[in-house]
């Protein structure tokens, strides 16, 4: 008889150990589950986030080309604009300017290694 009380007192044990157990377990799943759709939500958010974030990186890269287009068409505009040809045309037709003849030239001494 001995042994059946232990026996039955090792069931009765066994039993109050995995009800003791049931709560916390019992509070976990529900917890699990919760954060798992809480990551689930995190996770579309940050996809989201990230392709909105690449469009606007795409925006930016195409305009940074159209003004590298703009800035090379205006160099070439420029360069045309102040070449020698262009600016000699300009001072001759425009401004009546003339070179000096080469008696009209007098220099001047003192100044630098030529004086």
């Amino acid at each position: 008889m001995l042994g059946k009380k232990q026996r039955s007192t090792n069931k009765k044990n066994y039993v109050a150990e995995v009800e003791a157990v049931a709560p916390i377990g019992g509070l976990a799943v529900p917890l699990l589950i919760l954060l798992v759709l809480v990551s689930c939500i995190a996770v579309v958010q940050s996809s989201h986030k990230s392709r909105k974030l690449f469009g606007q990186l795409q925006d930016l890269r195409r305009e940074a080309m159209l003004l590298e287009e703009d800035w090379g068409r205006l160099l070439l505009e420029q360069s045309t604009w102040a070449s020698p040809d262009r600016v000699q045309d300009m001072a001759v037709q425009k401004l009546k300017m003339q070179a000096p003849k080469a008696r009209e030239v007098k220099m001047v001494g003192g100044y630098g290694k030529a004086g």
